[in-house]
């Protein structure tokens, strides 16, 4: 949101008896100013530029810095410039959220590693991505949902690579959901899925169908720690059976390798 976003926001938002004044438009404009870093602040001329901007009225530059100096809830930033004090942003936090737009997280591996996924399908590094950050951000239900919707897919891939992905479908011609699909895969004698990948699929199961059935079941993160390493080997050997990943991934420093046939 740019700082003539904002005070659009502002004046469509506050209206009537609510609506700012040219001191508490500055104000706002200053929290805006700080949001991610709150020792940065504006001029009074600085000010006065971005709400003429967006379509008020000149602004008296001079009568608005001497405002700014006798208000409590400012103070100086740098020789010519204001800030808000602490306190004044901690309250005004709440009023301005709407401008702060959604969190961003970091890419990372907190549950699966990127680098299995990369170059596989997009949708499927999309998913990858979505339950690391979902865990990053304490969000367990979600994530436990997620690594579901990942091995429904990773399994529904296996299928249509062996060209019967009619094997994985209902009558009513819709995909299977996770349950009926492991039950079909690791029952499945012309798969030959390794026992840490069908005892990972099994142990996810469970919570997989409480997070996303169970309105009473809150999933914790110990619950998804006690099925990480299942899940990822799991997904990972269902990638090569989906032709999807030709190499393993390496230790740290080492060099990719097929997999042998014991590993399959």
């Amino acid at each position: 949101m740019t700082e003539r976003e904002f005070l659009a926001e502002l004046d469509a938002r506050f209206t009537g008896d609510q609506r700012l004044s040219s001191l508490d438009r500055a104000v706002a404009l200053l929290w805006f100013a700080g949001r991610d870093d709150p020792t940065l602040g504006l001029t009074a001329r600085e000010i006065a530029t971005a709400v003429e901007g967006a379509g008020h009225p000149t602004q008296n530059v001079a009568r608005l810095n001497t405002q700014l100096e006798a208000d409590r809830r400012t103070s100086r930033s740098g020789r010519t410039g204001w800030r808000l004090h602490p306190r004044t942003r901690r309250e005004l936090d709440p009023k301005y959220a709407f401008a702060r737009g959604p969190l961003r997280l970091a890419a990372s591996d907190s549950v699966l590693p990127r680098e299995l996924f990369t170059g596989t399908r997009g949708y499927i590094e999309r998913v990858v991505e979505q339950i690391n950050k979902s865990y990053d951000g304490e969000l367990w239900d979600c994530c436990t949902v997620m690594c579901r919707r990942l091995l429904e897919t990773l399994i529904i891939e296996v299928y249509e690579k062996l060209g019967r992905a009619a094997d994985v479908k209902g009558a009513d011609g819709h995909f299977k959901q996770l349950n009926d699909l492991i039950n079909t895969i690791t029952a499945d004698t012309s798969i030959n899925l390794g026992r840490n990948a069908v005892k990972g699929l099994k142990d996810f199961k469970e919570l997989g169908d409480l997070s996303a059935h169970n309105r009473r079941f809150n999933a914790r993160q110990p619950d998804i720690d006690r099925v990480r390493t299942g899940l990822r080997v799991a997904a990972e050997e269902l990638l090569h059976l989906a032709g999807l990943r030709m190499h393993a991934l390496p230790p740290a420093g080492g060099v990719l390798a097929p997999l042998g046939d014991h590993e399959r």
